[in-house]
């Protein structure tokens, strides 16, 4: 679902982004971060901490008429060792938008943002997520590249509803995948690749002054092929998705809680192919409480939930396997605060205590030895945003 935020970085995907006719409108960001992390590799590797936690984008759109937009934009990310991409496309589209007496509908076509949740489409931007790591119990870094671009086509559309606005998009095509998934799944891309294999989704928000909620699915298909001599074989992965969000805001206080609930159908892979098709069933949610103070300053605290499987919420079946079951949860509170010294720039810091490991890679392949059950992690970042 897109964010609207302001004339900067809507981003990028966002039908309700704002241009004059017949003109160009440039705009994008760079950002440098930090991350230490004590008990955990999770981003900074085996150093302990990251200097390489660097984002910018550029922005691009066109609006030769009322109806049309051609869109596109290129992205550098280096998020330690989760993601190391660098210089790739972000999204490049076309779109065309009727007007009608209420509201608008419209078709758009090429490689998008995905719009699942409230923060998807503008997940690569620090001024438009809500902190410098996302809830990762709804928004998993290493699952990233599979739910966030697509390619393929869309339907969306606008309405007046009460006092406030219901957006829609019904999306089809196929999930990206790259070196940095088939790396934070299976541990190597020397063992095989991954290549999507089919997405559909469709999602529905209503906001108004206050109030924003939201209700998504989508169903995003993918192939595992091995190489000779792999830990791992053949095989498909299979996800459904629901996520559910809110937000309220009252004077200077706002409140979000997003659900995510998934049915993961893996076959081959690691699953024997005498056991045909393994499912398995998880869920997440965070709940977050966000301050707006004097002088631009943000400050929130947030508890993030993740069982990997709800019908073994202790990981006691991963025991049984030999692998201890913290890798199957992850329970997470984060104190954070973000500063705007000045329209254009931000310095965002936040601090996670968690215990468990289930966002911790590579996800087939866990590392005990270099991760406690116990761990905390430390994130800084400085932002620049600019718009021609």
């Amino acid at each position: 679902m897109a964010l609207t935020i302001g004339i900067s970085l809507a981003l990028c995907a966002s039908s309700t982004v704002l241009a004059q006719v017949g003109q160009w409108q440039v705009n994008g960001f760079v950002g440098q971060g930090y991350i230490a992390a004590d008990g955990s590799e999770f981003i900074v590797g085996e150093s302990g901490d990251a200097f390489d936690v660097t984002e910018a984008a550029l922005h691009l759109s066109w609006v030769p008429d009322e109806h049309f937009r051609v869109a596109g934009a290129a992205r550098y990310r280096q998020w330690g060792n989760l993601d190391e991409s660098g210089l790739s496309a972000d999204y490049l589209f076309a779109e065309y938008k009727f007007i009608l007496d209420q509201g608008y509908v419209g078709a758009r076509g090429g490689l998008f943002k995905s719009e699942a949740g409230f923060y998807t489409s503008t997940r690569d931007v620090s001024f438009t997520r809500p902190g410098i790591l996302l809830p990762q119990s709804v928004y998993s870094d290493y699952l990233r590249d599979a739910l966030l671009h697509i390619t393929g086509g869309e339907l969306f559309g606008g309405h007046p509803v009460f006092d406030g606005s219901l957006e829609w998009h019904l999306t089809l095509g196929d999930a990206q995948t790259s070196d940095d998934l088939t790396r934070n799944v299976v541990g190597s891309e020397e063992f095989g690749h991954f290549d999507a294999d089919g997405y559909w989704g469709a999602d529905l928000e209503y906001q108004d002054d206050s109030l924003r909620l939201g209700l998504t699915y989508f169903d995003a298909e993918s192939r595992y092929q091995s190489h000779l001599g792999g830990p791992f074989g053949d095989g498909s992965l299979r996800s459904k998705h629901w996520i559910v969000s809110a937000q309220y805001r009252v004077n200077f206080l706002e409140f979000t809680g997003e659900y995510l609930h998934w049915d993961r159908y893996v076959g081959g892979v690691f699953v024997p192919p005498e056991l045909g098709i393994y499912e398995v069933r998880g869920y997440g949610y965070y709940l977050d409480v966000r301050g707006y103070l004097p002088s631009d300053v943000e400050v929130f605290v947030r508890y993030d939930h993740q069982v990997l499987d709800e019908s073994d919420p202790d990981g006691d079946k991963l025991v049984e396997r030999g692998v201890p079951g913290y890798f199957g949860y992850a329970h997470d509170w984060t104190l954070g605060m973000r500063w705007l010294p000045a329209k254009d720039w931000m310095v965002a810091a936040e601090y996670h205590k968690v215990s468990g490991a289930a966002w911790v890679t590579p996800i087939l392949k866990p590392n005990p030895a270099a991760q406690d059950k116990d761990w905390s992690l430390f994130a800084i970042e400085i932002s620049y945003k600019f718009q021609w």
